[in-house]
């Protein structure tokens, strides 16, 4: 994943695209400071989580944005979000993750802690835990 945002990173570089380069170069900027900090390569789990994060980062400045009126930042904050979207595994589908968690709770699981770390070990990075969280606590509510 790291030598891919590399070559996409130079690919920018070459055709001029400045909202891929900026976006590429901070996400790398991202995995290097990890790798200083834990001396060591990030793996692909870790660098899909950094993306995640980059990811949610637009996300909120996307809100702050649209309630200023800066239609401009709006504009850049969805095409970062684009970008960063191309990185990221295909999220996994409700229904599916709806169609585990009761299948959890028939097997006798009924908190939310042990269902999430179910749900993480089955789905790993596609998994979007904010959804999967609101999922968990109505299935756990209607039980």
């Amino acid at each position: 994943m790291k030598a891919k945002l590399q070559d996409d990173l130079k690919a920018a570089m070459k055709s001029g695209d400045k909202l891929r380069l900026m976006t590429v170069r901070g996400v790398l900027a991202e995995i290097t400071r990890l790798e200083k900090d834990v001396r060591r390569e990030a793996n692909e789990a870790e660098i899909i989580q950094i993306i995640k994060r980059e990811r949610a980062r637009r996300d909120e400045a996307l809100e702050f944005a649209r309630k200023g009126g800066r239609a401009d930042l709006v504009e850049q904050n969805e095409a970062e979000a684009k970008v960063l979207d191309s990185y990221l595994p295909a999220a996994i589908g409700a229904d599916e993750v709806r169609a585990f968690v009761a299948e959890q709770i028939g097997a006798g699981v009924n908190q939310i802690g042990p269902l999430m770390k179910a749900l993480r070990d089955r789905f790993g990075a596609a998994l979007d835990g904010k959804t999967a969280s609101e999922i968990v606590k109505t299935a756990l509510a209607s039980k």
